[in-house]
């Protein structure tokens, strides 16, 4: 039946008005229960031949073009009711139920709300096409509005994808059918959301409307705050007569302006927030959020839905937090009541399958080069698909990096491509960053495992094992061959690490195990391999992010990778926890004293203070510079040989992204690599073995006085 269903352990939502069950399709990680599939009979356009079976709206009847409104409806003869009643009828139950056509052959359903859009709303262009991505979309949004645990849709898309159509059209569709509710419009400006959205698209659809579907209205047709489906004071006809037409719905559709309280303390039943991720400086979304999904609340029970767009600014012009807010909308990460995070169902759309002017006659994308030329459903020939259309566009600017990556921001074809920052905020070079995510996303099978490093039977100081794990704290990408592993150096009575050479480690450290709320940094680890012959070199081979509920259980995972490895760790001098754990389990020799490379040099006094000072400005500019020095000789496209680096941390490379020098605190995973980067400077003096050593080639003696 309509509704959340479980089936199978599954979660299944039914989106049919008739109690039917009919296939399920899978949409953005919801499982979808289509109305079952009627009679060839009752599927619009099931006589026409195959090839002409296609979305194509219907006029309505001449006859009632010559009504305008209910008045004159209600004026009209008893036998032409009669006779059109069934036909209004009939649209009523389309708009309730949504209807099935057949696409080339293929039956296919569309919601309530999409027929609505594509028989009955006007926009700019006149009546829509049907395309099949917005079938998607309005399916999604229909599970989205049936799931009682959900208060709506968040849509990241490509530019001119049409959602502020649809979204419209949704408003109107929905306000002109329920009572004594309240419909809100925001956008990145108070003056978009009246402009761009309420004045020239709400209400042009509205007056599209054919006079059955247009309530009673309070006021113009063309108002600037509000459209009001009220009753007014007094209504008179050409007649002069004052006439009733029924009861009103009382219910409003409005925008506001661009505040974090804007509906704060309404009841909303539906919110439409366009253009999220490009909301004004000072105004973050997320805010926004947490203060109206509580007008979509009541207790537990969800009781208005929202619609959430948007191509995405920036990371510092409203794209973090809108990116964040769509991150927590995972609906494959839920709490124990079944909601996520923000209590949003998100979608993302390639923009290959969503580009204008690459569709067929029956609205499916055209994603790939055609065999043939194909005629596109605006009458267009193309020989080429929308994919090659927009790598042909990439290419085109790959000499300019800004932008290169303007394009792909704009038409992403992942979400990792829409959340792109603006390589003019980044401190680093972020084209090579994007190149090696890009090509990391690509790579089959994937070289990082997750797990953990654990004790030999839970025995410490024996010997240390790496255990993968989904759920573990550690992503690997190399381990040493097993003679490297654990191996035990003693100098001077104090344990050391045997592999200092190889490689070295930088952690990002904390000292604490909770905070008041709860959200503080994690801490963060990376192991390194310097250069070498024999092994992989100048990469990173291991990375932890975590804040496990103790310190001492994050002390202790970095102190058995160090041991596994034999590899020194450099930290930061301020954070003296894990020097005093290192040091109260006799490892304190794995902990590097501060680098010489790294003592000012008008510090003549040679120490041997663990770690580095944090605040030191030296310090912060070495740090970013080691960075900054990397990812040009080691991510992304390499300048000289054109292979790609071995950088396969994704979660590191985007904290590299982000990462502000004057703000270093909130980038764990930027402090922790550059740490261990700067590790690997070190000059280090080997001794030469050789079978000589005793043998004595030139005698010593005083050199001469002059």
């Amino acid at each position: 039946m309509a509704g959340l269903n479980i089936i199978d352990d599954q979660a299944i939502i039914n989106v049919c008005f008739n109690n039917t069950e009919g296939d399920i399709e899978e949409i953005a990680c919801l499982n979808i229960q289509l109305p079952k599939q009627p009679k060839k009979k009752d599927i619009l356009f099931n006589d026409f031949p195959k090839k002409e079976q296609h979305w194509r709206r219907y006029d309505m009847p001449k006859d009632l073009n010559t009504v305008t409104s209910m008045e004159d409806w209600y004026s009209a003869p008893k036998e032409f009711q009669q006779k059109y009643a069934p036909y209004i009828e009939q649209e009523f139950r389309r708009r309730r139920e949504g209807v099935w056509f057949y696409n080339n052959g293929v039956p296919t359903y569309i919601t309530g709300h999409h027929y609505m859009f594509l028989q009955w709303s006007k926009i700019d262009i006149g009546y829509p096409s049907y395309l099949e991505f917005q079938r998607r979309l309005f399916l999604h949004f229909s599970a989205c509005e049936t799931d009682p645990r959900c208060m709506g849709q968040i849509y990241t898309k490509c530019r001119r994808s049409g959602y502020t159509n649809m979204s419209s059209s949704i408003m109107v569709n929905e306000a002109t059918q329920v009572k004594e509710k309240l419909l809100g419009i925001m956008s990145k400006t108070g003056t978009d959301a009246q402009a761009a959205v309420f004045s020239s698209k709400v209400i042009p659809i509205y007056k599209s409307y054919p006079f059955f579907f247009q309530p009673i209205l309070d006021g113009t047709t063309n108002p600037r705050q509000e459209l009001a489906f009220r009753e007014p004071s007094k209504r008179i006809t050409k007649k002069n007569k004052s006439v009733q037409k029924g009861e009103a719905l009382d219910t409003i559709i409005n925008w506001k302006n661009t505040v974090s309280n804007a509906y704060d303390g309404s009841k909303t039943h539906l919110l439409f927030l366009d253009e999220a991720g490009k909301f004004e400086k000072g105004i973050d979304i997320r805010e926004v959020w947490r203060i109206h999904r509580t007008c979509l609340l009541v207790g537990r029970r969800v009781i208005g839905k929202s619609l959430v767009g948007s191509t995405v600014n920036p990371l510092d012009k409203g794209g973090r937090e809108y990116r964040d807010l769509y991150r927590d909308s995972d609906p494959s990460d839920r709490n124990e009541n079944g909601r996520t995070k923000s209590g949003l169902y998100s979608i993302f759309i390639p923009a290959y399958e969503a580009l204008e002017g690459f569709f067929d006659t029956y609205g499916n994308p055209i994603i790939d080069d055609p065999d043939s030329m194909m005629i596109t459903e605006d009458g267009t020939p193309t020989e080429i698909g929308a994919k090659t259309f927009l790598k042909n566009e990439r290419k085109g600017q790959q000499h300019n990096s800004y932008e290169l990556n303007e394009i792909i921001r704009q038409f992403p074809f992942t979400e990792e491509e829409a959340f792109r920052d603006s390589t003019k905020s980044s401190l680093f070079n972020i084209q090579k960053i994007y190149e090696q995510t890009q090509y990391n996303d690509d790579l089959y099978p994937n070289p990082i495992v997750v797990g953990n490093f654990v004790w030999e039977n839970g025995k410490q100081d024996t010997k240390v094992l790496f255990k993968p794990d989904t759920n573990g704290r550690w992503r690997v990408s190399w381990l040493p061959p097993a003679d490297l592993r654990n191996l035990k150096k003693i100098e001077n009575n104090k344990i050391v690490p045997p592999n200092n050479t190889l490689g070295c480690g930088g952690v990002d450290s904390y000292d604490i195990d909770t905070t008041v709320d709860y959200r503080s940094s994690k801490g963060a680890c990376h192991i390194y391999n310097k250069f070498s012959i024999q092994h992989p070199s100048n990469m990173f081979v291991a990375e932890y992010a975590s804040r496990p509920p103790l310190a001492k259980i994050f002390y202790e995972d970095i102190l058995m990778a160090a041991k596994f490895y034999g590899y020194p760790i450099l930290i930061e001098n301020n954070k003296y926890g894990i020097a005093r754990y290192f040091e109260s389990r006799g490892y304190d020799g794995y902990l590097m004293d501060r680098p010489a490379h790294l003592v000012a040099a008008s510090n003549h006094i040679k120490t041997k203070t663990k770690g580095i000072p944090s605040n030191s400005q030296d310090i912060i500019q070495a740090h970013a510079q080691a960075i900054e020095a990397y990812i040009h000789d080691h991510v992304g496209v390499h300048h000289e040989t054109g292979n790609y680096g071995n950088m396969y941390f994704n979660r590191t490379l985007e904290d590299w992204i982000n990462f502000k020098i004057d703000d270093r605190t909130k980038f764990d995973l930027s402090i922790s690599s550059g740490l261990a980067l700067m590790a690997a400077q070190k000059n280090v003096k080997q001794k030469i073995k050789t079978d000589f050593e005793s043998r004595v080639f030139f005698r010593k003696v005083r050199p001469i006085k002059r």
